[in-house]
């Protein structure tokens, strides 16, 4: 029998934070990447639930979570998932993040070591390059596509602009290419490409400031200074094979990490392969308990 999932706001000293969970036990806090919600956790938290209390929130700024500021650090964001503990009266966890939640998992990790219990850096591998300018230059790639900021105009065009540009995103979203060419479209396609279009509707306006966010982070002066145990866990994708693997590269980076490798793990792997994620996540945390 399946555990159902529940939805419920935490009143936290920056704003609220919205959150799904399921199941009960050691708490597992899973942080998605941008401009994602809990949306993308939903099909992997009743496979969690029944091993711990699986717990997706919705970064500030993202899902239905409160706004964030423009200018925003990853070092702020690991502060209010932290009050989210507090509120939620959770004194460990273990994290998973995917791409920003990586970022802000690593920054909970080294400012609130006494908090983590384990950590899992996962990740596509332009997420996780080991040299700090190639990965940038692979996020960029990757981010630059988003509407900039338009400069205001005395009569308000960069509003219309703004909704034209989403608009266009959205699109792109709605009409995947699977969905055009496949010969036989799933209904999971349907509802990843769904999930897809509410998340960036609802977090648009917050993908520059966490961009910006991840790009002032240090990501790997945060991982040297580790101390809980980390799971590096690389999603390989065959558009990304160029970079070369990076999992081993990023865990010698760190004191206590081990690697592993999720093949063919594409941007859509949490929503329609979902077991392919959470078998190395809960081998991991049987470990940790061992």
């Amino acid at each position: 029998m399946s555990r159902p999932i529940t939805y419920q706001y935490a009143q936290c000293q920056r704003g609220r934070i919205h959150f799904a969970e399921a199941g009960s036990g050691e708490p597992l806090l899973l942080m998605h990447a941008t401009p994602r919600s809990h949306r993308s956790f939903r099909n992997m938290l009743p496979l969690l639930a029944p091993h711990c209390r699986a717990i997706a929130i919705d970064t500030p700024g993202f899902g239905n979570s409160d706004p964030i500021p423009q200018q925003i650090t990853v070092e702020d964001l690991a502060g209010m998932v932290i009050d989210f503990m507090d509120n939620q009266e959770i004194e460990r966890a273990h994290l998973f993040g995917l791409h920003t939640g990586n970022k802000i998992g690593a920054a909970m990790a080294v400012g609130w070591p006494q908090r983590i219990s384990s950590l899992i850096i996962a990740g596509h591998t332009h997420s996780l390059i080991a040299d700090p300018h190639s990965r940038d230059a692979a996020i960029h790639a990757l981010s630059d596509h988003y509407p900039p900021h338009y400069t205001e105009a005395s009569d308000g065009a960069e509003n219309i602009r703004d909704w034209v540009a989403a608009h266009a995103e959205t699109q792109k979203l709605w009409w995947q290419q699977n969905l055009i060419s496949s010969n036989q479209v799933e209904k999971k396609d349907i509802e990843y490409a769904e999930a897809r279009v509410i998340d960036y509707l609802l977090g648009r306006h917050s993908i520059r400031a966490m961009y910006n966010a991840i790009f002032d982070f240090d990501f790997n002066a945060a991982l040297a200074q580790l101390e809980a145990p980390t799971l590096v866990l690389e999603l390989l994708t065959p558009d990304e094979a160029h970079h070369g693997e990076q999992a081993e590269k990023v865990c010698s980076l760190m004191k206590s990490a081990r690697a592993t490798k999720v093949k063919n793990g594409d941007r859509s792997s949490l929503e329609k392969n979902p077991q392919a994620i959470v078998a190395p996540l809960l081998d991991f945390l049987r470990c940790q308990r061992n």
